[in-house]
């Protein structure tokens, strides 16, 4: 680590923040919660403080760490804390969970049973594990789906729950199939030298409940500040009590009203429970918001106001009322996408293209307005499309990589080891990885001894040929900086070549993608890292192979030219001066998939809420009477959520084919001003099965389960074990029913869409 040189000149505090931020700022000893709402500098407290622990209290940079969900937001803090005390660079760790824990992991991993050179497994290297699982314990991946079962595994690490724990734990027929594959799945992890996202940080855990490495760690980190502290899960949370305590330096940041993780595991109850779970806390609200208009913050705040899960906070600006918001009720999803992009296009002459961003609930709503971009040619950027490291080029660069660094990486070897075709096919490798099954050894240390004397000549000489690629790909990479390891490694493996040689479209991308990947490792070997927990490492190839794993699509993303395309989850962070947010219907926002429980409602309507709150000067709501699912047409119901926004704050326009459809389309109202569009009540409920609006109607049954569902709407004869098919969901079985009457649900695991709970009366479920 070079010296860092130090030009500091003063905070003036009183100057850049306002009251409630300096005394954030400035606290003293122990724990303290920053209720932050949106757009409020919660940001700047973080960096102030980490400023003003430096440069006013003399704390040692070297001891204060903090932690954020992604590299952008950390590269971000990072920035800023170096330009506000001329510190370069910053001796600080600043940077996500999975960093921290990686470092620690780097340096102490031995002690939880790592190997030094293990390997971090992306989504589809867990796919496939589990799916080999599922294959050792017999089980279909019709009935078990892959994503189904990781998300199941991936939940229990989240809650730190070992194979052991789960397995006691397991009450249904599908958590105790999951328990043995989660067995299966930790055996193939060990055996491949790999470790997921969710291992990082359950293990770092383990690290700091080790007496020796948790005083080494706690020694060198005296404040702690976690940023979006809303998001943690269990997990997480143990993390951070390690590494503080009870009472320990920290100061938590975050915003009850922004959880929106449930789905991967953050515990909203983390922040609404602060003051229980850390002795001696204070907690302080930031409640001026520097980013939008009152209306907007108004109308955001009327609509997350009824979550019953939150502390309460009303947020304010100097910057003035605004425009009124503008609800556009569409006919269908094209109708819809044409009068977004007319709108924006109107827009032009006062905001710039990179200023419009269009906010959906799923990615598959982006079509028709993509469709629509294109024929009118206005220029926009999909975020969240595929991200650059998992393409397939790439991905197999990477494998290359990770092979080298650690040939018995299994995953990797079999993904390179006839990429390009070498030879090696597919009888081949059945035979030389049964080989090494029956001598019991990695199927590395079978092709290393060349003693591969019942495999046919043909495919043994290619098996050796690859062997000795990989050798000295090995040997340049301890002695060659990186650029020059990859340039060997792609004329040693002839990569490259095998794209030129094709010479179509299609391969000049991906040639790009390539020449794009030398870049990233360029860039990456002139820069480096810093501020990891005592944890750096002189392996840059080793540390090149966790950037890549832990860098993320928003992390890369950049303002460009264009209409911003994205989900409202990808818009977490980000701000526009004109957000459209589209598909305000019920099923939509909330989703289908939220399945019908307080929790599940709450966190789609802080969802709507973040998305809103994007706006810094117009907002825009569109939703459609009807829209095209799985090729047919269904009505839709208005999302519930609007009729919480107050009809003062809002102006609504609607399709002229709508006042062609007879007085049924407006026989409801909607917040008393404006009416519902066109409501066949049963065809919109039918695809919310569990959405708001039937949530807050009814409570969850727990009678006990009959035999069969025979509610309305459920599928008659429909029993524990059916193949039944959604007309949405797709096909599935049954696997629990629960309650009677009008309550009873229905739980199913589809083939696509994993583990749904269903209103059966709602749930048109066909018994095939």
């Amino acid at each position: 680590m070079s010296t860092p040189q130090n030009h500091a000149s003063g905070l003036d505090l009183e100057t850049r923040l306002n009251p409630e931020q300096i005394a954030a700022v400035t606290y003293g000893e122990g724990p303290q919660l920053v209720l932050a709402g949106a757009g409020s500098g919660k940001t700047r407290v973080i960096t102030y403080r980490i400023a003003w622990l430096i440069q006013e209290r003399g704390v040692d940079p070297f001891h204060i760490a903090a932690v954020t969900f992604t590299n952008k937001a950390a590269s971000e803090m990072r920035d800023r804390v170096e330009e506000l005390l001329g510190l370069y660079p910053l001796p600080t760790f600043v940077g996500t969970f999975h960093r921290f824990s990686l470092g620690l992991l780097r340096r102490y991993g031995e002690r939880v049973g790592l190997r030094h050179d293990f390997a971090i497994l992306d989504t589809n290297d867990q796919l496939n594990l589990v799916k080999e699982a599922l294959q050792a314990e017999a089980l279909s991946e019709k009935a078990f789906t892959p994503r189904a079962v990781l998300s199941a595994i991936s939940g229990a690490k989240n809650k730190l729950l070992t194979p052991d724990d789960y397995t006691d734990q397991a009450q249904s027929f599908f958590e105790k199939r999951v328990a043995a594959v989660y067995r299966r799945y930790q055996g193939l992890l060990k055996s491949n030298s790999g470790v997921d996202f969710d291992d990082m940080i359950a293990l770092a855990v383990r690290l700091l409940r080790d007496e020796d490495v948790g005083r080494r760690v706690r020694d060198r980190i005296e404040y702690l500040l976690v940023d979006e502290y809303q998001d943690t899960n269990h997990a997480q949370l143990a993390l951070i009590r390690a590494l503080v305590g009870e009472t320990g330096n920290l100061t938590a940041v975050g915003d009850e009203d922004q959880g929106i993780y449930r789905w991967r595991g953050a515990e909203i109850e983390n922040i609404l429970a602060f003051e229980r779970t850390f002795s001696d806390s204070v907690a302080r609200k930031l409640e001026r918001n520097y980013r939008s208009t009152q209306t907007i913050l108004d109308a955001a705040g009327a609509v997350v106001a009824n979550n019953e899960r939150r502390r309460g906070k009303r947020l304010w600006t100097d910057a003035g009322e605004g425009e009124l918001l503008e609800l556009y009720r569409a006919d269908d999803e094209g109708d819809e996408a044409r009068w977004i992009v007319n709108t924006l296009q109107g827009l032009k002459g006062r905001y710039g293209l990179s200023d419009m961003a269009v906010l959906v609930r799923t990615n598959a709503q982006t079509r028709s307005l993509e469709e629509e971009l294109l024929r009118q040619a206005v220029p926009y950027v999909l975020v969240g499309g595929t991200r650059f490291y998992d393409r397939l080029e790439i991905k197999d660069l990477v494998a290359y990589l990770r092979v080298m660094r650690n040939p018995r990486d299994e995953l990797s070897l079999m993904r390179i080891i006839n990429q390009p075709p070498r030879g090696i096919g597919k009888s081949t490798l059945e035979l030389a990885r049964q080989e090494a099954v029956d001598r019991g050894m990695p199927f590395w240390d079978l092709l290393v001894q060349r003693d591969l004397g019942g495999i046919p000549s043909r495919g043994a000489r290619a098996l050796e040929g690859f062997v000795e690629v990989i050798e000295r790909l090995r040997e340049a990479a301890e002695e060659l900086p990186l650029p020059a390891v990859l340039d060997r490694l792609l004329d040693e493996t002839g990569y490259a070549k095998m794209y030129e040689d094709k010479g179509d479209a299609e391969s000049e991308a991906r040639l790009e993608n390539i020449r794009e990947f030398l870049s990233a490792a360029q860039d990456f070997t002139e820069t480096g890292q810093s501020g990891d927990p005592g944890a750096e490492t002189d392996d840059l190839l080793t540390a090149f192979l966790d950037h890549v794993s832990l860098v993320a699509d928003i992390d890369t993303w950049q303002a460009e030219s264009g209409i911003s395309l994205m989900t409202l989850h990808s818009a977490k962070g980000l701000e526009f001066p004109v957000v459209v947010v589209a598909g305000l219907e019920d099923g939509l926002l909330p989703h289908f998939n939220a399945q019908g429980t307080r929790d599940d409602v709450e966190e789609e309507r802080r969802l709507l809420y973040v998305g809103m709150t994007r706006a810094e000067e117009r907002l825009i709501l569109t939703s459609c009477r009807r829209r095209r699912i799985a090729g047919r047409y269904q009505d839709q119901i208005p999302s519930p959520f609007l009729e919480e926004i107050p009809a003062h704050l809002m102006t609504v326009s609607e399709s002229p084919s709508l006042f062609h459809r007879g007085p049924a389309a407006d026989n409801q109202r909607l917040g008393g001003v404006y009416s519902f569009f066109g409501s066949d009540s049963s065809a919109g409920a039918s695809r919310s099965s569990g959405s708001a609006s039937s949530a807050a109607r009814s409570a969850p049954s727990k009678s006990s389960a009959p035999s069969s569902a025979s509610a309305s709407g459920g599928g008659a004869g429909v029993k524990r074990g059916s193949r039944v098919e959604h007309p949405i969901l797709g096909e599935g079985v049954v696997i629990a029913i629960e309650g009677s009457g009008a309550q009873q649900k229905i739980t199913v695991i589809f083939d696509r869409a994993g583990k749904k709970k269903l209103l059966a009366k709602y749930a048109n479920l066909e018994q095939l």
